[in-house]
């Protein structure tokens, strides 16, 4: 039987000159560094206004 982990990464909205965005390559780089180490993402969704959420997921081998 697998055993999983996960993890939950935030990333803010950041408002700037009145534009709300994402900072896109700082969560592709996360991302990556995370698949690099086994992970994968699992879901992602908005939270609110505030960001965006991404749940990653990984198995421990028995």
């Amino acid at each position: 039987m697998r055993r999983y982990r996960y993890k939950v990464e935030f990333f803010p909205i950041e408002e700037e000159q009145g534009e709300k965005k994402i900072d896109k390559e700082r969560i592709e780089e996360t991302l990556n560094r995370y698949a690099e180490n086994g992970w994968r993402l699992r879901e992602m969704g908005l939270c609110g206004h505030l960001g965006l959420i991404c749940v990653l997921e990984s198995y421990e081998n028995p």
